[in-house]
Parts: structure tokens; C-alpha cells; sequence
């Protein structure tokens, strides 16, 4: 099963401010990328499980915090921190 990727506006300006304070873009741009494609099929696994539905993901130099939805087929990553 392939999931919609969604990135909530907290993730979204998250994102941003992380790109803008940083001296490497290239690498968050491209951290975010491999966070978006590895959470496309097997979300659950790509990442581990905090609680209550809540998991995150890292890639070098970004954490995603995401949910997923099953019945709907999105994951939706709803913070993004620098590691």
C-alpha cells in the first residue's frame, strides 16, 4: 500500500525555520525528501513508536514526528526538529 505523505503547517514552518537558521540547506532539503519517501510504504516501520499513534522518523539532520492512517492511506507528519 502506497500512503499520501501530508505535512501539517506546524511541520511545515518547522521546516522552514530549520532551513533558514541552518548553514546547510542542501542537506535539510534533502533530509526532508528521505523522510517523505521513506514513510510512503511500511510507515510503521520506517520509524518507531513513541505512544497513543504518535512515531517519529530520523534522517540526518531532521527528526519527523508523524501519525498514520490506515483507512485513509496519509501519514501525516505533524513536527519536524533538528537532531
Amino acid at each position: 500500500m502506497s500512503y499520501d505523505i501530508v505535512l501539517s503547517l506546524d511541520a511545515v514552518e518547522d521546516v522552514l525555520r530549520i532551513t533558514m537558521a541552518s548553514q546547510a540547506k542542501v542537506s535539510i532539503i534533502t533530509a526532508s525528501q528521505q523522510i517523505q519517501d521513506a514513510l510512503r510504504h511500511e510507515p510503521r516501520d520506517a520509524g518507531q513508536h513513541l505512544s497513543e499513534g504518535l512515531y517519529f522518523v530520523d534522517r540526518e539532520p531532521l527528526r519527523a514526528f508523524f501519525t498514520v492512517s490506515d483507512d485513509e492511506a496519509t501519514v501525516e507528519i505533524v513536527n519536524v526538529r533538528a537532531l
